[in-house]
């Protein structure tokens, strides 16, 4: 019996400790989703599009990229990239249209459908699920995310409130940084995908968006630092930045 009550008390203590740390982490989106523009704006643009270029390292070798980024909310997602790598020249397209995804490669005269296989379509999903997390407003609806508080961490030398967000339409947990002064996000982490010679392997991957500007009321991260396992993966400039009401959703077709 002491047993049985034992077990019970420490069921309730853990149910008072995640009901507390939930209302934690819902008041630093609340305060992340004032320090980007409001709640009205935000669920005003739930769309955009934004140029990209940059470079990153794959295999030992550095590769210049530029393309385009473009979102409709809740799961529409495009990413479109071309540069050139040990002399090829290569073009990439990533497609997520609800549950349909997409991923084509162009390189040395070839097109490759799904080359990451299933691993590149969750990592596309999750991709899709992270762009509405960072809008902020849908974390706070339970039916599509659950969030936790986690403790504070530093993010490049200031103080991050941290919270963890499990989407529930993908088996996936990442965590968001938002600096305590400004309440805007710093960081993102999870596990994510870096291509190697024998195919794609896991990795810890940290996101850093900084050099925030406001566009139509929102503030957006023109730069982005990412990194895998702790190393320098890609370094992203953002401009052009199109916050929008709405997109066609032509602009996210998936046929071949």
């Amino acid at each position: 019996m002491r047993r049985w009550l034992m077990g019970v008390a420490v069921t309730i203590v853990w149910a008072g400790a995640a009901a507390a740390a939930d209302e934690k982490a819902e008041a630093v989106v609340k305060k992340a989703i004032e320090a980007r523009g409001g709640a009205d704006t935000l669920n005003k643009y739930k769309a955009g599009k934004v140029k990209l270029s940059g470079d990153l390292s794959i295999l030992g070798a550095n590769a210049e990229f530029s393309g385009t980024m473009t979102f409709s909310l809740p799961d529409r997602y495009r990413l479109q990239l071309s540069m050139e790598f040990m002399g090829q020249k290569m073009e990439m397209e990533q497609v997520v249209k609800g549950d349909t995804v997409k991923s084509v490669v162009k390189a040395a005269g070839m097109t490759m459908q799904n080359p990451g296989g299933d691993a590149e379509k969750e990592e596309l999903r999750a991709a899709s699920a992270m762009q509405e997390a960072e809008h902020l407003t849908p974390l706070l609806d339970a039916k599509k995310f659950t969030i936790k508080a986690a403790e504070d961490a530093d993010v490049n030398g200031k103080k991050a409130a941290v919270i963890v967000v499990e989407p529930k339409n993908i088996k996936k947990e990442f965590k968001m940084f938002f600096d305590k002064e400004s309440g805007l996000l710093v960081k993102t982490a999870h596990r994510g995908q870096q291509p190697g010679a024998g195919g794609a392997t896991e990795v810890d991957e940290e996101a850093y968006p900084s050099d925030y500007k406001k566009v139509n009321g929102i503030q957006v991260p023109t730069k982005l630092v990412v990194h895998h396992d702790g190393k320098k993966f890609m370094e992203v400039k953002l401009s052009d930045y199109e916050v929008l009401e709405k997109i066609d959703d032509k602009e996210f077709t998936t046929d071949d």
